[in-house]
């Protein structure tokens, strides 16, 4: 149920950003683009505290909160690898394609070292 609305926050918000106008007419409407997503544990279902999470390339990352949820706004659309990273799990990278006014949800599930 937290995931349904969720998705239709993020929906919501990209068809208003999408839609509204700029303060100054003429000038390209500001880029409102964003990576987020939550991160669990494969086995359990548990949403993973303190999860570094970085896109490759860049200085930029971020860390999971309590509920295992992970943010990156304003990112200028391109293509990105996003790794996750923490101490006794095996590290993930995926890669996202982001357009203009996007709102990607990247949810990603972690295993323990030494399991497959």
């Amino acid at each position: 149920m937290k995931t349904f609305v969720l998705s239709i926050a993020l929906v919501t918000f990209s068809f208003i950003n999408t839609f509204a106008g700029t303060e100054n007419p003429g000038e390209p409407a500001a880029v409102n683009t964003c990576i987020s997503g939550i991160i669990i544990d494969q086995n359990t279902g548990e949403a993973l505290t303190g999860v570094e999470v970085k896109l490759n390339g860049s200085e930029t990352k971020t860390y999971t909160d309590f509920d295992g949820k992970f943010v990156f706004n304003q990112v200028k659309p391109g293509k990105y690898s996003v790794e996750a990273n923490i101490i006794s799990y095996q590290p993930i990278v995926r890669s996202v394609s982001v357009n203009p006014n996007e709102l990607h949800a990247l949810n990603l599930q972690l295993n323990n070292v030494g399991e497959e």
